[in-house]
Order: structure tokens, then C-alpha cells, then sequence
């Protein structure tokens, strides 16, 4: 993984995102927009904003799985997994295939949030946002609210943890559909079409039925959830529930696949 282009083709693409919202957050600032808005509420992390940093989450499933998850297609279709499989057995190959897959898309989806809080605090100051000012998009039932105002750099710590779970989950969809098929071009497009046709079904639900935690509208929509204050609810065991659904099925299914595979 370290030393294919994948890695680092995908690690540019999302950073030159990172670079270019960063850069429009700058030239806010030049012209006297929240010149004393703190680095911690106009991270991407926490709110997605308006600049050019809302297409990296609209990218981010084709990022993550492109980086090395296509592999396990790949591997089928030229043949190379029975020189692996031969040597260290179905089970060592597969543990290894998705260890290395997860931990690809995660580190993707990580450090180009870290980036994006370091770029801007070389502009932005990091006073601790104050709750009683109403500027800070995290609500009392955004992830770890608390935390957010009481000690922000964990709560960066905490985020950016998450992102890295959300990454890894994209990229069991793409291994999951990539043990299915020998097609491994298909395996990379088929996060970015699950969260699409999530996001469709899941605003569907919402216009047609309110479904409420708290007396406020419950997020379901996952690409609202891989920053940390969206409108809707978004508690931290909301937001590790769904990673855990969209890791879990594609999982059970590279696996059951996995343990049955012959080399054929």
C-alpha cells in the first residue's frame, strides 16, 4: 500500500480539496470575514462550510477505496492470488488484504482533515469556542458537544478517530463488492454509489416521515454524518452505529466468500 501510486494519487486529490477550501478561507479573511472566528469552528472536521471543502466529502468514497481495496479484484483477475494463496493459505491472504484496505481508506480520510486544521491555523486563532455565543455550529446534540467546548484539541483528536473509522468502512463496501466480482473497477465505484443512493433514500425517508431523538430531527443521511455538525442529531453513538452498519454486511460477505474461495 505505501508504495503504490493509488496511495498517493488519492492522498493529492483530497489534499489539493483541502488546499484550495483553505486557500478560499484565507481570502475571507484578507477581506475582514471571521477574521477572529477561532481555527476549531471553521474546521472542516466540525462544519463542512460552503467553500470548495464540500466535494471532499462527496468524493471521499471513491478516494478511500481507489487507494488499495481494488486489489482484491485485481489479484483474481491476473492470477496473482494463487501465488499468494499457494504460499500462506486463504486465511492469512484475506486477514492481510483487509487489514491493509481498511487501514488505507482511514488514513486517507484522516490526514486530510488533519491537514486541512493545521493550513488554517496558521490564519485562523484557536480561542475555545464559547457556547453561550451561538457561533459555534455544535449543538448540545452534536458529536461530543461537551468535549467540544471544554478541552477542542481532544475533541479534534476524537473527529479525527472517526473519520478514520468512516474511511475504513467505505472500504469494506469496495472489498465486499470486489470478492463478488473480477471486475475490480467496480469495486472502487461502489462506495460512492452506496452513499449516493443512500443519501436519495435516506432524504426520502426524512421528507416523508419526522423521526425525532430529543425533540430534533434524527440524521440518517451517512454523508452528513463524516463531519461533526450537521443540522440533524448526531450523537457519537449514532455516528459509531452507522459506521458499524455500513462496515458490517460487506464484511460478513468478504469473509463467508473468503473462507470458501478455490483460486477459481
Amino acid at each position: 500500500m505505501v508504495r503504490s501510486k493509488s496511495l498517493y494519487i488519492s492522498l493529492l486529490l483530497a489534499l489539493i480539496i483541502v488546499i484550495v477550501d483553505a486557500h478560499s478561507k484565507y481570502r475571507l479573511t484578507t477581506q475582514g470575514y471571521d477574521v477572529n472566528t477561532s481555527v476549531f469552528i471553521k474546521w472542516l472536521g466540525t462544519y463542512r462550510g460552503f467553500e470548495e471543502g464540500v466535494y471532499l466529502f462527496s468524493v471521499l468514497p471513491l478516494l478511500t477505496s481507489y487507494v488499495y481495496s481494488w486489489t482484491v479484484g485485481y489479484d483474481r483477475t491476473s492470477g496473482y492470488i494463487i501465488q499468494i494463496v499457494t504460499r500462506i493459505g486463504r486465511k492469512k491472504y484475506f486477514l492481510a488484504k483487509y487489514i491493509v484496505s481498511f487501514i488505507s481508506g482511514g488514513v486517507v480520510f484522516a490526514l486530510s482533515i488533519l491537514a486541512h486544521f493545521f493550513i488554517i491555523s496558521t490564519f485562523y486563532p484557536a480561542y475555545y469556542p464559547l457556547a453561550a455565543t451561538h457561533v459555534a455550529p455544535v449543538a448540545p446534540f452534536s458529536f461530543c458537544s461537551e468535549l467540544f467546548y471544554s478541552n477542542p484539541y481532544l475533541f479534534v483528536l476524537a473527529w479525527t478517530g472517526v473519520t478514520f473509522l468512516w474511511g475504513g468502512s467505505m472500504v469494506c463496501i469496495a472489498i465486499g463488492v470486489g470478492i463478488l466480482t473480477r471486475k475490480y473497477s467496480i469495486s472502487v465505484i461502489a462506495p460512492f454509489l452506496a452513499f449516493t443512493l443512500q443519501q436519495i433514500i435516506a432524504t426520502y425517508i426524512n421528507i416523508r416521515y419526522e423521526i425525532l431523538i430529543n425533540k430534533h430531527t434524527m440524521g440518517i443521511i451517512w454523508t452528513e454524518m463524516l463531519y461533526a455538525a450537521p443540522i440533524a442529531t448526531n450523537y457519537a453513538s449514532q455516528v459509531l452505529l452507522n459506521i458499524a452498519l455500513v462496515a458490517i454486511i460487506p464484511t460478513i460477505i468478504y469473509w463467508i466468500r473468503g473462507r470458501k474461495y478455490e483460486c477459481f
